[in-house]
């Protein structure tokens, strides 16, 4: 009876082996971010500061899209996959004013790391070329961890003054999310594909307590992703 049990063992063992496959992930992209609070932040400063500086004074960072990075640990077997990912992604809002005696900026810069686990499951393939072509869908819910920085720089030339704050509005923050996604994978070889998806990040929400209020920073955007897979 004990040997049996090894020998089952053993066989269960070989048996996943033979029919899964670990992979290594990394992906570049561009990610849009709503930050609806951030930009009402980034107005109310500007219209403030409209009083004390030169009529040149302009918004000309208001958290645009930037790109992502993104590494994926996964295990397939069959048309399921699933593992675990993570992704940097960065933004910001910056005021600047700048003339030929001196320049003003005061800037908010939020960083994104977001780590959670994904699914996929493959619906369909087929070839381009000679190269197999599988297509699926993907859900990851996700934890995302927010951090804001400010930062404000005046230098007047004459002089050679240059003056820098960093004010306690600096703070950390955690909410949820949840990526759908559409994606293909090319297989160059066997251990090496070249993949591609786009997906909607859903933010329920992340908020950063300053010193006067409470503000949502709000991910939520599109998302578009191309890279490389090696699988073992």
């Amino acid at each position: 009876m004990y040997k049996i049990s090894i020998y089952s063992i053993l066989f269960l063992v070989t048996t996943l082996g033979a029919n899964a496959q670990f992979s290594v992930s990394y992906t570049a992209g561009y990610g849009s971010y709503k930050m609806g609070d951030m930009k009402k932040l980034l107005e109310s400063a500007f219209q403030m500061e409209q009083g004390t500086m030169p009529a040149g004074l302009r918004i000309v960072d208001n958290f645009p899209a930037y790109v992502t990075q993104s590494v994926d640990f996964t295990y397939k077997r069959d048309r399921m996959e699933w593992g675990v990912t993570g992704t940097f992604m960065t933004t910001g809002g910056k005021i600047a004013y700048s003339d030929y005696s001196g320049k003003y900026v005061e800037k908010l810069t939020l960083t994104g790391y977001r780590i959670g686990a994904t699914y996929r499951y493959y619906l369909s393939e087929g070839k381009l070329g000679k190269f197999p072509l599988l297509f699926y869908g993907e859900v990851s819910p996700a934890v995302t961890f927010t951090n804001l920085k400010y930062r404000a720089t005046v230098d007047i030339y004459e002089g050679n003054i240059h003056e820098e704050a960093n004010d306690n509005v600096s703070t950390k923050a955690k909410g949820w999310s949840v990526l759908p996604a559409l994606g293909s994978k090319l297989f160059l070889t066997r251990k090496l594909a070249l993949t591609a998806n786009i997906g909607y990040d859903i933010e329920f929400g992340s908020k950063l307590s300053t010193t006067s209020n409470t503000l949502r920073v709000d991910w939520s955007g599109l998302r578009l992703n191309g890279g490389a897979t090696i699988m073992f």
